[in-house]
């Protein structure tokens, strides 16, 4: 098992122990009916967790080159206004060289907590931005993932980007 799965195993068993999950899935199914004020609630609730802090400490010890966990504790350090450790594992996730669409997300929300106050609602919207970016990148290599295994090969044509498929069939988009 690669370190980025253990550490990332571990903190989810610790957040089952430690009362996470409840909140987090009451966040997840808030955000998936659409109740957006409840879901920003929620995931405010938990990154505020001071056991958060510690387990993703943690499991960035474990892993130091983990973009979620690095991800998670800046977010955990911004929503407690901690700017400086904050902006410290924004920097080292983007050293880590992100997704370029996450990369320019976090380049932004750098750019903003630097500004000289961030309201609570501020470091909400920083937060959301980033967690939305990072489940979008997520889903992104979920996706090519199931590509490969499929048997979709990349190739490029004028047409855009294609993929052929094992039964030697194109797959264009």
């Amino acid at each position: 098992m690669r370190p980025q799965h253990a550490a990332l195993l571990s903190f989810l068993a610790l957040s089952l122990l430690t009362g996470c999950a409840a909140p987090s899935w009451r966040a997840r199914a808030a955000l998936a009916q659409g109740r957006y004020e409840d879901a920003v609630s929620g995931f405010q609730d938990i990154l505020a967790l001071d056991d958060a802090i510690t387990v993703l400490t943690r499991a960035i010890e474990q892993a130091p080159k983990s973009e979620t966990a690095q991800l998670y504790l800046g977010l955990s350090y911004l929503q407690k206004g901690e700017d400086g450790p904050a902006e410290e594992h924004m920097k080292t996730l983007r050293g880590l060289g992100p997704h370029a669409r996450m990369a320019a997300h976090v380049d932004r929300a750098l750019r903003l907590m630097r500004s000289e106050h961030l309201s609570a609602d501020m470091r909400a919207f920083i937060a959301a931005s980033l967690a939305d970016e990072a489940e979008w990148a997520r889903e992104v290599r979920l996706t090519q993932y199931a590509f490969l295994r499929a048997g979709f090969y990349r190739y490029s044509s004028p047409f855009g980007p294609c993929f052929m498929t094992r039964s030697e069939g194109v797959f264009c988009y």
